[in-house]
């Protein structure tokens, strides 16, 4: 039997009496080239379907459970986004709306039951202080807000809605380098709201610290057809480490990950894109071995 030390029996014991352990709990993810506005007047209707695998939670304090462990998941977000303009600047109100199913979940050989249903919608308004078509410039900052409205139970181990609100603060900008490169860069802050029924219905506070995310693409669209891009990236979460009425459970939003991107445009207003992504160091938290997205988008 895999040894576990007292705070890894704790975990496992939480996990396997309620403790809300919802998947996506970090910050927010961009893909290449997201924090270049459509014209005024675009409207975009994007579809993601998400597929990873993990074998492996590691704790706080490094401890690595691996015999036993793991968790796969299907994540789908609808997203609708309309581009206009604010006084001269560029803004983008949207709406995401995520669903999709976790399974196969254990954590040193304690099974988590499945869980199904809605993720928390997500409101975004992005606002452009800075697009500078000729040099290829932009700077924009980036509110986000969860609603908790999705699928919840109190004292499962797995939810796709968390039961509390979060709000996350992005600032980013993409920079033109020529010959078809760009460099896109940003930092985001999420603050997390209290999880009163972490453990059953009024039992159970979950709380957690700030969460902060830096992000980086390296992005390449080829001057010959421009309807292909290529794209490299790294991202790395710290903070938000986790406390159970008052007690650290050994879980946080710590880890380094590496991805790669392919995008097409079949026609002028339809694009199908690719990403692939892997966790190279976490620390609280199951570790993703891979991660799949397929994006489908259409401008009209």
């Amino acid at each position: 039997m895999h040894f576990l030390n007292k705070r890894t029996k704790l975990l496992a014991a939480w996990l396997a009496s309620g403790f809300a352990m919802s998947s996506p709990a970090k910050a927010v993810d961009l893909d290449a080239l997201d924090l270049i506005p459509a014209p005024s007047g675009t409207n975009a209707v994007l579809s993601y379907s998400t597929f990873a695998t993990r074998g492996s939670f590691v704790t706080t304090d490094e401890q690595t459970i691996k015999d036993g462990t793991g968790l796969d998941s299907y994540v789908g977000i609808l997203r609708y986004v309309h581009y206009t303009d604010i006084g001269g600047l560029a803004f983008a109100p949207q709406v995401l709306l995520p669903y999709g199913r976790l399974y196969d979940g254990s954590i040193g050989g304690t099974a988590l039951e499945s869980a199904s249903g809605i993720g928390d919608p997500i409101f975004a308004a992005p606002l452009w202080l800075v697009n500078n078509k000729e040099s290829g410039t932009t700077f924009a900052v980036v509110p986000y807000l969860f609603v908790p409205l999705g699928s919840y139970d109190a004292g499962d181990a797995l939810n796709l809605g968390e039961n509390r609100w979060k709000f996350d603060l992005q600032i980013g900008g993409t920079q033109a380098l020529g010959n078809g490169f760009t460099v896109q860069a940003s930092f985001d802050a999420m603050w997390y709201g209290r999880n009163r029924d972490a453990i059953s219905n009024g039992v159970g506070l979950l709380e957690q610290d700030n969460t902060y995310q830096g992000q980086i693409w390296l992005s390449y669209t080829p001057p010959v057809d421009t309807s292909w891009n290529v794209a490299v990236g790294y991202s790395k979460y710290w903070g938000g480490e986790q406390t159970l009425d008052g007690i650290a459970t050994g879980s946080a939003t710590k880890s380094d990950q590496i991805r790669l991107q392919v995008a097409k445009f079949l026609t002028p207003t339809f694009q199908i894109q690719g990403l692939l992504q892997r966790d190279v160091r976490v620390e609280g938290g199951f570790k993703e071995d891979t991660r799949v997205t397929l994006r489908l988008m259409k401008l009209f």
